[in-house]
Order: structure tokens, then C-alpha cells, then sequence
């Protein structure tokens, strides 16, 4: 491989951005990990074997969690024009998703400018949680089934706190951030679906680790009547610890980036 710094002369430089979709039960996340899985590696490894002679390096709009799905999540590489003009936008598009395993496919690919940045380009993220009250054989596995009382009213009480700039400090996993914690949510709801099954959702400039998911257990346990929207309000507040569990990941996709 040779980097862009070796180019022939004349050679150009474009930015190419991927809309991809995920099954994330097998892999550790998005971001390369050493010595495990990722749907990072993955896919720079299959762009690789299309562009030989490229140095690429992909960069996503945002980490997943181990096992966490995605719809659109994006990302974006640099590749000579010649090298990807020779292949062609059409058969690049078939060709990767040939190479990419079956839980892993690439949506949609298109020139960006070469400024754009899947992540510090973005101005918004979306996830999508979806909850089941009754088992379900079919697909359940991307479903959390909550056994425990489930009060929707007192659930909608609680996304009506999230949304505004604020720390999420008792609602991560982090140990330490440079932005104190603090993210802006600008939606988060629920709304019912077919077969007894509740989608939350939120959207924010940017999510900690393990944010929604830890903000999901905490809905779950103020339904269930097991913590109070007081109570929550007093520490969330402060940024102190909740006692909650986290949702499982099985039930989380990353649904779209907001550019």
C-alpha cells in the first residue's frame, strides 16, 4: 500500500461516504479492538481487497456497543478518483456488499467533500430501543422483553426530562469526559407499535458510553414503580450514581446520522 503522501503527480483525492446497516450480535462494537471482531475491521478489510494499492482508513460518525444494530450508521474513506472511477460507483456498491458477510451491508455510497467528516460533521444522532411485553419467537431477539409492571405514563414522564443540554454523568459508564458529560438531547419519546411492542427514541448532538441503554434501564425502573421521578430528578441533577441496570444491547440501533 502506498499512502497518499507518495501520490503520482496530478493524482486526486476523493472522500467517499457510506450508509450502512448492521446485525450487531456478532461483533464488539463499531471501533477496532485488537484481537477481537468489529464491524470497523470488517469492512476497511473488505474496502482493502477492492482498493490494493489504497492506505484506507474508515471513519465512523460514532462508536456502538458490543452487539448494538444499526440502520444508518456512516462512515467515510479517502481513495484515489483513478482507483475508484476504475472499479465504478455501481460495481464498488455490489462488490463490497459481495465481500461483506451477510450481517453486514453497505446501503448507499456517494462523493462527499473532502472536508466531511462522519463524525465531527454531524450535527445530531438517533437511536431506537424497542421494548416487548409478551415473548416473541419471531425476531424477539431484537426486542427486550421487560416482565416488570410497565407504566406508560409514568415512562413518558420521564423522556419529557431528558431533552435540553444538560450532564449525563449518572447515565454512562464514563469515568471521565472533556465535555463534563454534557450532551444535547433534542427529542426523546415512546410511542406504541404493533404487537405489544413500545419504541423509544432519542436524538442528541452527541451519546456517552452506554448512554441509552443505561437511560432506557432507568425508564424501565421508574415504570415498573421501582424508582420515582423525584427521586430520579434529585440524583440525575447532581450527577449521582442510579441504581439501575442497563438495557441489554440486543434491542438498541443506532438509526440514523444527522449531517
Amino acid at each position: 500500500m502506498r499512502p497518499f503522501a507518495s501520490l503520482r503527480a496530478g493524482e486526486i483525492i476523493i472522500n467517499i461516504k457510506l450508509t450502512i446497516e448492521y446485525d450487531g450480535k456478532n461483533y464488539f462494537g463499531w471501533q477496532r479492538q485488537s484481537g477481537k471482531q468489529t464491524i470497523q475491521q470488517v469492512i476497511e478489510e473488505s474496502l482493502q481487497l477492492l482498493f490494493p494499492g489504497e492506505n484506507i482508513k474508515l471513519a465512523g460518525a460514532g462508536r456502538t456497543d458490543t452487539g448494538v444494530h444499526a440502520r444508518g450508521h456512516a462512515a467515510n474513506f479517502k481513495v484515489t478518483k483513478h482507483s475508484f472511477e476504475k472499479l465504478g460507483k455501481e460495481t464498488f456498491l455490489k462488490s463490497l456488499n459481495g465481500i461483506l458477510p451477510s450481517d453486514i451491508a453497505v446501503k448507499k455510497a456517494e462523493r462527499v467533500k473532502n472536508d466531511f467528516h462522519a463524525r465531527y460533521s454531524a450535527v445530531g444522532r438517533t437511536y431506537r430501543y424497542y421494548l416487548c411485553f409478551r415473548k416473541h419467537a419471531l425476531n424477539g431477539e431484537k426486542l427486550h422483553f421487560v416482565k416488570t409492571k410497565f407504566d406508560i405514563d409514568l415512562a413518558k414522564e420521564f423522556c419529557k426530562l431528558l431533552p435540553g443540554a444538560q450532564s449525563f454523568k449518572s447515565l454512562c459508564k464514563n469515568k471521565e469526559d472533556k465535555h463534563n458529560f454534557f450532551c444535547s438531547v433534542t427529542k426523546a419519546g415512546i410511542k406504541k407499535l404493533k404487537d405489544d411492542i413500545i419504541e423509544f427514541e432519542i436524538t442528541a448532538n452527541r451519546f456517552l458510553h452506554s448512554m441509552v441503554r443505561a437511560i432506557v434501564g432507568a425508564m424501565i425502573k421508574i415504570a415498573s414503580g421501582k424508582l420515582t421521578i423525584s427521586e430520579f430528578k434529585q440524583k440525575f441533577k447532581k450527577g449521582e450514581i442510579l441504581t439501575i441496570q442497563y438495557a441489554p444491547s440486543n434491542a438498541l440501533f443506532l438509526h440514523k446520522i444527522n449531517y
